[in-house]
Formats: structure tokens, sequence, C-alpha cells
């Protein structure tokens, strides 16, 4: 697909991806000085939200946090409790998008104290597991997951999931991974953030 277009929501498999090969280090190649966290984000079973970082320092400006009525469960109920089908997964990457692309007008209007880019921060447990499928070291700070991780990782799912009887050994195969992963993919790419920091 390509960015920026609406081709982004295709989801179709990459070719010859091994299958049991070892974690690779998704995060090499990126910048390793990502600006600090100024935006953390909380991923719930049924619900997004954003929060301006830290709150004691913000001066003015758009103080208030943004929140949508889309969580990890959501997703997972939306594909059926189950790991996601080809339709499924393009009709949850559709409900995704238009659930957290309006954060972009709130992402465009930060406090006085802030500015981007930006680098989100989390403590969300399932975003933490994505993370360390990633090959993130979470035990050792600051444990930081790259956007094109995400992608990587993201491929490799639909890469499975376009391949009827296959299965990556290295991917949990739980919904609800799926859903964590595929929103922090989509709010990444929409919302032009590189880096999540991981609490």
């Amino acid at each position: 697909w390509v960015m920026g277009s609406k081709t982004c929501r295709s989801a179709e498999p990459l070719a010859g991806l091994p299958r049991d090969e070892p974690r690779p280090v998704y995060n090499r190649g990126m910048r390793n000085d990502p600006p600090p966290p100024s935006i953390e984000l909380r991923l719930e079973p049924d619900q997004l939200a954003l929060y301006w970082m830290p709150t004691a320092a913000l001066a003015a400006g758009n103080t208030e946090p943004y929140s949508v009525a889309l969580g990890w469960q959501t997703v997972a109920q939306a594909v059926g409790l189950r790991m996601p089908t080809p339709l499924s997964l393009e009709n949850a990457i559709a409900t995704v998008e238009d659930a957290i692309m309006p954060a972009s007008r709130w992402l465009a209007k930060p406090p006085a104290s802030i500015a981007p880019p930006f680098t989100l921060h989390t403590r969300s447990p399932l975003l933490r597991e994505v993370a360390e499928v990633a090959g993130v070291a979470l035990s050792t700070p600051p444990a930081r997951l790259s956007r094109q991780a995400v992608e990587n990782l993201f491929n490799r799912l639909s890469d499975q999931i376009h391949r009827p009887g296959a299965t990556d050994t290295a991917l949990p195969q739980r919904a609800e991974w799926a859903a964590a992963l595929l929103i922090l993919r989509e709010a990444l790419h929409h919302w032009g953030v590189e880096w999540v920091e991981l609490g």
C-alpha cells in the first residue's frame, strides 16, 4: 500500500516471508534520538484515550484529553473473537481508521509547551506485548518501539491471514493481540508518529 493514500487500507500479504525465523531487531535503521514522550496513550477494552504529558507542565492551549469508543475488545469482537480473516481484517482496518483519524485535529492543537514531532508513551499491557513480540527489551529502559517495527509486525500478521492454514509461530494467536497491533499500526500511520515508548 502507499502511505498517505486510500490504498493504506490494503492488507495484501508479502511474498516469501520466512515462517520460523528468529525475531528481527525491527528498530534497526531508525534514529536513536526520538523526542521525549509528549502524549500518553491508553488503550483499554472499549476506549482509546490520549493525554498531553506531563500534565503538571501544561501551560496553555489544548489541555483536554482525547478519547474515542474504540478499544482492543471492540476490534476483537468485530473480527469474531478469533484471528481475523482477510475480509474481517479489511473491515476492521476501516473501522479503526474512522475512529482514530479525528484525533489528528486534536494533535494539531498541542499545548503551548509542546511541539511536534510527538512520541507516544504507553503502559497498556497489550501494547507492551506487541512491543515484546517485535523484539523490544522491556526490562531495559528506555524501551522504544518504532513505527516501522509495528508495520513489519503487521505485515507478518497480514501474510499469515492471507495464507489459509499457515501460522506464524512468532505471533500470539489471539484476537485481542491482533486487535491491539492493528489499532497501534493505524494510529501511528495516520497521526504521523514515529515512536512509542513503553513504560
